[in-house]
């Protein structure tokens, strides 16, 4: 049995830690390459998919995992650069709709614009958003959960104002085969979301940016006495967190073939998970680009999975009313319900108890 000894280390207030004893290498490998969760999640869902339903294996199942896998790594890339210094941006999921919207609407109202022109757009609103980002984050100290949590609805009324509440379509055939064709057999969304990740793993392995965006995430005040200038690097992640924003939501358009007002709602979380999985640190210093492919793929399997098994938000409830029968069919709210006396003052907690029980009973004899 492999023993390793961590030796105490004083943290940033001098007081030192003792030492962690790891008795099991299993457990210090998974300390140590913390994607390594992520990738056995992933290969555990693959294999109970491929093995519970035949049309996960299908090409087309397949397409569509790539498809939203695609568009997705590609936030969670520039939401594990943001992550990196210890930061975070809820605002990513509007900057996707807020570059699809610019996107559509300069198709939808200039017919004869290039596809150059449209992709300069989207990628720039998603710059100008992360640059706002990070001027407040990094020149204003703001909590960046705060900050970034609402410059997301100021981002979304924009982008109801500018898409008028209208689809926005015309997306040139240019446009169409960017987002839907495939290239040597591949999707292009994966071949460019690959390109995308091989290009952001060089810059933080290999580049002065990379390493200082970590050592920032490790200790922001011995990065600072070491020379570096911690307001300009967050402020740099968050431009580039936004461009990488502005990229997803622009193919994501591209894919659809029209943009519309609720375009990236919801993948900021999606984003988050994804990073998490991948074993990406929320408190810094930590993460891989390979770890944010995996957790993605996790991510995107685990949605298809469910989509496949028409597993619904109420699935478990579906189940119980369908399967138990009214003599029988009792759940835990039923036994908290029965356990409280009707006769029991209408007021205190007693009553709240049972109120609770009552509107989350599953049960077809539902108790009243």
């Amino acid at each position: 049995m492999a023993h390793v000894l961590v030796e105490p280390v004083d943290d940033d207030r001098g007081v030192a830690n003792p030492a962690i004893a790891i008795h099991d290498p299993l457990f210090l490998r998974l300390a140590l390459r913390p994607e390594l969760i992520g990738a056995i999640l992933l290969v555990t869902v693959t294999t109970a998919l491929l093995l519970s339903t035949p049309t996960f294996a299908t090409e087309g199942n397949l397409l569509w995992v790539c498809y939203s896998f695609s568009v997705i790594g590609i936030a969670t890339l520039g939401m594990l650069l943001v992550f990196a210094p210890a930061d975070i941006d809820f605002a990513i999921g509007s900057e996707i709709g807020l570059a699809a919207v610019v996107a559509g609407r300069i198709v939808f109202f200039h017919p004869g614009a290039t596809g150059w022109v449209v992709f300069a757009a989207a990628i720039g609103s998603g710059l100008g958003f992360g640059l706002v980002n990070g001027l407040i984050v990094a020149k204003l100290k703001f909590n960046p959960f705060i900050a970034t949590l609402a410059t997301s609805f100021i981002g979304r009324g924009v982008v109801m104002v500018i898409s008028e509440n209208r689809n926005l379509s015309g997306f040139s055939p240019g446009l169409l085969l960017l987002g839907e064709g495939k290239t040597f057999g591949l999707p292009n969304l994966l071949i460019i979301f690959i390109a995308v990740a091989v290009l952001l793993h060089v810059i933080l392995g290999k580049t002065v940016f990379g390493r200082r965006l970590f050592a920032i995430g490790g200790n922001a005040n011995a990065a600072y006495l070491s020379g570096v200038r911690v307001d300009r690097i967050k402020i740099q992640a968050y431009v580039l967190c936004g461009g990488l924003g502005g990229l997803a939501g622009f193919l994501l358009a591209c894919r659809l073939g029209v943009a519309e007002q609720s375009l990236g709602i919801g993948y900021e979380m999606d984003s988050i998970a994804g990073a998490v999985i991948g074993g990406v640190s929320i408190f810094g210093g930590a993460g891989s680009v390979v770890g944010v492919v995996i957790g993605t793929a996790a991510m995107a399997v685990v949605r298809n999975g469910l989509v496949l098994l028409q597993i619904g938000a109420n699935w478990w409830r579906d189940r119980c009313r369908s399967s138990a029968s009214p003599a029988s069919a009792r759940c835990s709210c039923c036994l908290v319900a029965n356990l409280i006396s009707p006769s029991a003052p209408a007021w205190g907690s007693a009553a709240c108890l049972r109120l609770i029980a009552q509107s989350t009973c599953i049960c077809p004899t539902r108790v009243r």
